[in-house]
């Protein structure tokens, strides 16, 4: 038993794990179907803990499969299975009582290559699941959120490098040319990003508060499995998953709103005064993030290294050891990416203080203010996708060197099709 099982039965002592030595028929995915809600009540509350968990056993098992040498055909085994329980488990929960189709069609698309290994292994038997093919379709709020993330670079590169050229005209240029131009864009520009700077969050916001609604009071678009789990869980759920954005955007739009009809005219400089002050609950919101993501993981990791020292046998030590050499992996990216995240906010409430209008009797101080603004936006853009390079890959594929291997050697000498390259779904 991996330690990502053992860990997990600790945590729900009714989870029916499989056991080879009363049976080679999986039934794991019919068992849980018959759990009653306050086992799922459990499962849902610690669905983003599991979402990791499950993330970085990919990782190990990526690497499995491209070191075959390396592992044991019995630790190799357990690994998979491991998958595969964590696999149906979250399949049930994105299913039933999350709604998220596109995940639960990727965890089968997954669950078919456990299953093939494990066939071919000669670990278990399967039997046709017979279950409804899952309607994916286009998902609104992911093209809204995916949309939103993609376009707020160049909606922050444009409003700053706008903010640094009307600086420079205030500075003088001693052009009559480029007076004229500032002038003529300050004409269309300034009206349309009034409303846009709260028009911009109106999508994800909306989005995000309706599908908290939706799953927190019940109705007859509610399935019976979630309904049983009752309001507080569907509740925390949903905010586990949305807590960060619902924020954001809220005190974004409010900003927004206030700032293109209240604070205008001789108010405009009590405008740029919340801004800043909204700055610093944006480092408050970014540091809080990352305290929740990575403490999620120094709980699981101080968790492992307990498993660990109370474990006896070598090799079992070694099998947790090397899980945890994956988890530090993911917590050496996560430091690294949150850290980015609060140094970026960080960066961008300095930049902003000299853009106070205490600083507008000489305006070289503001315009070093939109100068910063400008290149901190370029950087973190640039370092955000450099910083992408470094996530432990936790993509699988079916194995294909392991067929040289006498465990995994084909009975004929046919090349079956290739399956398709999956993704596992990542930390949240």
């Amino acid at each position: 038993m991996t330690p990502v099982i053992k860990r997990l039965q600790s945590k729900l002592p009714d989870l029916p794990i499989p056991d080879r030595a009363q049976s080679l028929v999986w039934n794991f995915d019919q068992q849980i179907k018959i759990m009653d809600a306050d086992f799922y009540r459990q499962v849902v509350a610690m669905h983003p803990i599991l979402n990791i968990e499950y993330s970085i056993l990919c990782t190990q098992l990526r690497h499995s499969f491209s070191f075959p040498d390396q592992i044991k055909k019995d630790v190799l085994v357990d690994q998979i299975i491991s998958a595969l329980i964590l696999a149906e488990l979250l399949e049930l929960v994105h299913l039933h009582y999350l709604n998220v189709p596109r995940e639960v069609s990727r965890l089968r698309r997954q669950q078919a290559i456990y299953r093939n290994l494990l066939v071919e292994l000669e670990v278990y038997n399967f039997s046709p699941r017979g279950e409804k093919a899952i309607e994916v379709g286009l998902s609104l709020s992911q093209q809204i959120r995916d949309t939103t993330l993609a376009t707020n670079w160049y909606r922050l590169l444009f409003i700053r490098s706008k903010r640094a050229l009307d600086f420079i005209d205030m500075v003088g240029t001693g052009s009559a040319s480029y007076k004229k131009f500032v002038l003529v864009l300050d004409q269309y520009a300034n009206p349309f990003l009034a409303y846009f700077a709260w028009c911009f969050y109106i999508p994800r916001l909306s989005t995000n508060l309706f599908l908290i609604l939706k799953h927190t009071i019940p109705g007859p678009w509610m399935k019976d499995e979630e309904h049983i789990l009752g309001w507080i869980v569907r509740f925390q759920a949903q905010l586990n998953r949305r807590w960060f954005e619902v924020m954001n955007d809220s005190v974004w739009f409010g900003v927004g709103l206030v700032n293109c009809f209240l604070l205008v005219g001789s108010l405009s400089p009590v405008g740029m005064y919340l801004a800043i002050f909204f700055y610093v609950f944006d480092v408050a919101n970014a540091a809080l993030r990352a305290y929740i993501e990575l403490n999620r993981l120094f709980e699981l990791y101080i968790t492992y290294t307990t498993m660990q020292q109370h474990e006896l046998n070598p090799d079992e030590r070694k099998i947790i050891a090397d899980y945890q050499v994956c988890l530090a992996n993911r917590i050496n990216f996560e430091k690294l990416r949150l850290g980015l995240t609060v140094g970026n906010t960080i960066a961008i409430l300095i930049a902003m203080g000299f853009a106070a209008p205490v600083f507008a009797i000489n305006p070289v101080i503001p315009l070093i203010g939109a100068v910063l603004l400008v290149l901190i936006c370029i950087i973190s853009f640039t370092l955000t996708r450099m910083v992408e390079n470094y996530r432990p890959k936790d993509n699988l594929e079916p194995p294909t060197n392991l067929e040289k291997m006498g465990f995994f050697a084909r009975q004929d000498t046919s090349i079956p099709p290739s399956p398709e390259l999956i993704d596992a779904p990542g930390a949240s």
